[in-house]
């Protein structure tokens, strides 16, 4: 064999380890979720690895709903910018918002911080926009800067949370669906400018009624609305049923939690700013909003940032949270894949 078929031997098998040797796929000690991929050598380029490998990488997105990439060097916001823009869908502008969050820098579009929210609160679990008529396939989350103490970002696989439900009251969603109720006031929860990001009621009538939201303006800083979606989803690729809406994360018993009251308080009005009940109209009660708490916590995950860590999830696949810290944190959040009513299939009795 001459010196040029032995070089071109040598390339091809380099190629050959590219595409299948450059990582390493294993789990954390917490258990079978999420799926860990690392770089098996310094240098590996996570978005090279990525484009080469699409298929591979979506298909252990679907089976294990969410991905843990660590260790590839990832440690600006450029770098992250760089591995959202690599996917097929630019990331989507933050609309009809439930939370408060920023763009980090406007060169880095519909990149967010992933909350404003008060660092010494939790965030229950939810599944990006489930509340919406359209929301993103996939979120990621890029930590930039990990919390001195706790900070994590809990997730939970949203088809265990469904299957962990009693089967009554999955039922029950499934034959009436979820009423949200929102009650938008400025400088008391958030205002309607901030969540529908317009200061035209006209522009929030349009919106409400192109998405058959029933709306009140109570006054020019009050507004009053309501819809009804279903709760349980068939995911449009693995066609498996999902736990896929905000039911605990907008009930009012999350809010007494928050705020410190007992369940059996009588809870000021401008204190519950979110409710959900069934989509009758009919109260969920204490020991139902305990059977959805009890079924999220028994398969909910956490684990310590590494700085460059990117969570990617399959949003209707995966619920997320965030936990309580101290110190500085900075965790990056970008939405990607529209997706909506009119493209995914809701499951009814």
């Amino acid at each position: 064999m001459n010196n040029l078929s032995k070089l071109k031997n040598i390339q091809s098998s380099a190629a050959a380890i590219s595409d299948q040797s450059l990582v390493v796929k294993e789990f954390l000690p917490i258990g079978q979720f999420p799926l860990v991929i690392k770089p098996r050598f310094k240098g590996v380029d996570l978005v090279d690895w990525v484009k080469k490998n699409r298929t591979e990488f979506e298909e252990e997105l679907l089976l294990h709903g969410g991905l843990l990439l660590r260790g590839f060097d990832i440690g600006t916001l450029d770098d992250f910018g760089r591995f959202v823009d690599s996917f097929d869908s630019a990331p989507l502008a933050y609309m009809f918002r439930s939370s408060p969050r920023h763009e980090l820098d406007k060169k880095v579009k519909n990149v967010y911080n992933s909350t404003d929210y008060p660092k010494g609160e939790s965030i229950n679990l939810h599944n990006e926009s489930s509340y919406s008529r359209s929301w993103g396939m996939k979120i990621l989350f890029c930590c930039l800067q990990p919390a001195e103490q706790g900070g994590e970002t809990p997730i939970a696989d949203s088809r265990k949370i469904l299957a962990a439900i009693d089967p009554g009251l999955v039922n029950k969603f499934k034959a009436k669906g979820v009423l949200y109720k929102r009650s938008l006031i400025k400088d008391v929860g958030m205002s309607w400018q901030e969540v529908f990001q317009t200061t035209d009621q006209k522009v929030v009538e349009k919106v409400c009624n192109q998405n058959d939201i029933r709306y009140n303006f109570i006054s020019d800083e009050h507004l009053e609305i309501e819809w009804v979606k279903p709760a349980v989803y068939q995911h449009p690729v693995s066609k498996e049923a999902t736990w896929f809406n905000h039911v605990y994360f907008f009930n009012k018993y999350a809010r007494y939690e928050e705020v410190g009251l007992a369940y059996t308080e009588k809870a000021p009005a401008d204190l519950i700013h979110t409710d959900t009940l069934f989509g009758d109209g009919t109260a969920i009660s204490l020991a139902e909003y305990l059977e959805l708490k009890r079924a999220y916590n028994l398969h909910t995950v956490a684990f310590k940032y590494e700085k460059g860590d990117i969570i990617y999830l399959d949003n209707m696949l995966s619920a997320h949270g965030r936990n309580p810290y101290a110190g500085k944190r900075l965790v990056a959040t970008a939405i990607i894949e529209p997706a909506g009513d009119n493209l995914t299939s809701s499951i009814n009795l």
